[in-house]
């Protein structure tokens, strides 16, 4: 499974969870995620059949991913087009 794949997966494990409340201020203000999505983060990648230092450098590379991700969802500053 890729890194997207994986990010993938938990933002949709996440997303009810979110629905509750609005992480997107802290995932965005602090560029990190919170003990909980780190948790379906190692979660997911373990699902995935990572262990050890593989699991652990994949686990920071789809933290970053979904953190990205979340911090592209809360842009709502419109696109230019090219300037």
């Amino acid at each position: 499974m890729t890194v997207r794949e994986l990010a993938d997966r938990v933002l949709d494990e996440r997303s009810a969870a979110w629905g509750r409340s609005d992480p997107k201020t802290a995932i965005v203000a602090t560029d990190q995620l919170g003990p909980a999505d780190e948790q379906a983060v190692r979660r997911v990648v373990a699902g995935a059949g990572y262990s050890g230092a593989e699991q652990d450098e994949m686990v920071r590379q789809v933290s970053a991913r979904v953190v990205a991700m979340v911090e592209g969802l809360a842009d709502s500053q419109p696109a230019t087009g090219g300037d």
